[in-house]
């Protein structure tokens, strides 16, 4: 006779029962990953924070070697062949160039130079840094950086970042050692002049960067080295300049070359070329 009793009983998941599972599965998925977007929104947001804040390290590191300047490209190489003579060369200052010449002084490295936010298919880190380039006394052609890596938005950029516009009395006072906490001078770039034209502001692709589709946030660096995360184009703390007549100040846009302050205030761009007269293309998206 068999015994039944040491039979074992193998049951399976009812449809109703998986059904249950998926619906809480579902239901937590919904419930933590915006939570997980929003934790890495906010390191890529630290960690591009920490970039340009090591890059303008970088500027105030090298500054020791050109008498408290930020490198600048015309003034490293000159008008002429020979090294150290020579009027600056104003085609030469390019954003493209600036970086260069400091990635080729290890500043730091091309990386760096590109935010961990890019959204841009046209700003990429440069690979393959050519320091064999660096040649002073190339009777033709003498060369102090890798002049393949570029700053125009349009086409190939190598920076995610605006920097001090390197022209006019700023880049005299502030393109320089000098621990202004109240002038901006580099950040995550910004819509073109800093204009809230509906649609310039709404078609930046700068938007994308740290912020939503509808409104523009980036990290600031100042010339203290101190870096602001900011949602607006005047940062709290910035230089205000007051308009001739005027007794009201006016707030730095740092994306405008703001008439008031003749060339003084802080104005980030992302210079692509340069004429021999200085007058630089600049370029936004």
């Amino acid at each position: 006779m068999k015994n039944s009793g040491n039979r074992s009983s193998k049951r399976g998941f009812t449809l109703i029962e998986l059904l249950v599972v998926m619906g809480i599965i579902a239901l937590l998925l919904a419930i933590l990953l915006p939570a997980l977007g929003r934790a890495r929104a906010t390191a890529k947001r630290v960690k591009d924070s920490t970039q340009i804040q090591q890059v303008h390290k970088g500027l105030i590191t090298l500054s020791i070697d050109y008498k408290g300047l930020f490198p600048t490209p015309g003034l490293i190489d000159r008008v002429g062949n020979t090294p150290g003579v020579g009027a600056e060369d104003l085609a030469m200052n390019t954003h493209g160039n600036m970086y260069s010449a400091c990635v080729m002084q290890n500043a730091f490295d091309t990386q760096s130079l590109v935010s961990p936010a890019e959204i841009s298919t046209n700003v990429l880190a440069m690979a393959n840094y050519n320091f064999d380039a660096y040649n002073v006394v190339d009777p033709v052609n003498d060369s102090y950086w890798d002049p393949l890596l570029k700053s125009n938005l349009a086409l190939l950029c190598h920076t995610s970042y605006g920097t001090c516009h390197l022209a006019g009395t700023r880049k005299a006072r502030e393109w320089r050692d000098t621990k202004n906490s109240r002038f901006a001078v580099m950040g995550n770039r910004g819509v073109a002049n800093g204009v809230l034209t509906p649609a310039i502001y709404n078609g930046s692709r700068t938007l994308g960067i740290h912020g939503g589709a509808k409104q523009w946030e980036g990290n600031i660096a100042f010339n203290d080295n101190h870096v602001v995360f900011e949602d607006k184009f005047q940062p709290d703390g910035i230089t205000t300049f007051t308009a001739t007549g005027s007794t009201v100040p006016l707030v730095d846009n740092i994306f405008a070359d703001d008439v008031a302050a003749a060339t003084a205030d802080s104005w980030l761009t992302v210079i692509a070329t340069a004429t021999a007269a200085g007058a630089p293309t600049i370029v936004w998206d």
